[in-house]
C-alpha cells in the first residue's frame, strides 16, 4: 500500500546504474540498454507497492517483505497507529499507517504498512484503495483499536464494509503508582538530565523508541522539578502538566486528572529504568 509515484525515483536511480553497466561492458547497443533500463524504472515503480504482503492468521500477522516473512503474534499488537503530517516539498498531507506494538509501547512503533494522501483537514479523499479499507477492516474483525476510528469508518463506508466497534480509550494509572522516591532513587541529577534533554530536542522527528524515551524523561523531568520545589506554583506544575500530557497523547491513554498523568509518569519511568538501565545509560549517553 504504497503510492507508485514515491518509487520512481528508485526505479529511475536502478535503471541509470543498469545503462551504466550495460554500456561501460558494451555487451548490448545503446538503444537495447536504453531500453532495459525504460523496463527496470517502470518496473520498480508499478511492482514495489506489492512488494510485501500482510497475511492474516489464526495465531497473529504475518508481514513479508521481498520475500522475507515476519510473524507478530495477537497478544504483540497493540493496534495501528496512524501519523499524520506534510510533506515539505509539496505540502501535500498524508497519512503512514503503523503496527503498534506493545514492546516498546508508544503509538508509532512498529513496520511501516502504508502512505496515503489526504485532505487538508486530515481526511479521506474519497478515493482510497480497498486494501486500505480491508486493512481496517482486519483490525475490527480482532477488536483492535486504530488512531483515528472515524477516519477508518470513512475508508470502511465508502467500500461497503462494516464499521470499526467502539473501543474505550485506557485510562491511567493501572496497578500500583510508586512514589516518586522509588521512580527516581536512579535517575540523574536535574541539571544533567536537563543538559542531557536540552541536546535531545531533535528526538521529537526521530525512530520511536528514542522519541518515547525522550518524552518519557521530560514528564519525569518535570515532575521532578515541580516536586522539589514543596509548593511548586503554577509555572512548575504547568511544565509537568504539559510534559505528561505529551506522554499521554503519545501512548494513546488518558488520565482523569493532572495528578493521574503524573503518577502514570512515574509508572512508565519506574518499568523503564528497571527494563533498560535508562538513567546509567543516559549518563554514558549524555557525554
Amino acid at each position: 500500500m504504497r503510492q507508485w509515484g514515491s518509487n520512481i525515483g528508485v526505479g529511475c536511480a536502478l535503471a541509470v546504474v543498469t545503462l551504466i553497466a550495460l554500456g561501460g561492458s558494451g555487451a548490448t547497443s545503446p538503444g537495447t540498454a536504453t531500453l532495459i533500463g525504460a523496463l527496470i524504472a517502470g518496473a520498480v515503480a508499478v511492482g514495489m507497492p506489492h512488494t510485501f504482503w500482510l497475511r492474516e492468521e489464526e495465531d497473529g500477522l504475518t508481514l513479508v517483505r521481498l520475500l522475507v516473512p515476519r510473524r507478530y503474534a495477537w497478544s504483540e499488537i497493540r493496534g495501528l497507529a496512524m501519523e499524520f503530517d506534510e510533506e515539505v516539498e509539496t505540502s501535500v498531507r498524508r497519512v503512514t499507517l503503523r503496527l503498534r506494538l506493545a514492546d516498546p509501547p508508544g503509538r508509532f512503533w512498529g513496520p511501516r504498512l502504508g502512505q496515503f494522501d489526504v485532505t487538508d483537514d486530515d481526511l479521506p479523499r474519497g478515493v482510497e484503495p480497498r486494501a486500505l479499507a480491508e486493512l481496517f477492516a482486519l483490525f475490527g474483525r480482532h477488536d483492535l483499536p486504530v488512531d483515528r476510528p472515524e477516519f477508518a469508518n470513512a475508508v470502511l463506508h465508502v467500500h461497503g464494509l462494516p464499521r470499526m466497534p467502539r473501543r474505550l480509550v485506557r485510562s491511567v494509572p493501572a496497578g500500583p503508582v510508586p512514589t516518586a522516591e522509588q521512580a527516581y532513587t536512579d535517575a540523574p541529577g536535574i541539571e544533567e538530565e536537563e543538559r542531557y534533554l536540552e541536546g535531545c530536542r531533535s528526538t521529537a522527528t526521530s525512530p520511536p523508541r528514542r522519541r518515547r524515551e525522550y518524552l518519557l524523561r521530560s514528564a519525569a523531568l518535570g515532575d521532578r522539578i515541580a516536586l522539589a520545589g514543596g509548593d511548586p506554583g503554577p509555572g512548575h506544575a504547568g511544565r509537568a502538566r504539559i510534559s505528561a500530557g505529551r506522554l499521554t497523547e503519545h501512548d494513546g491513554v488518558a488520565a482523569a486528572t493532572d495528578d493521574d498523568a503524573r503518577a502514570y509518569v512515574r509508572q512508565q519511568y519506574l518499568d523503564w529504568s528497571r527494563a533498560s538501565a535508562g538513567p546509567r545509560r543516559g549518563r554514558r549517553a549524555g557525554r
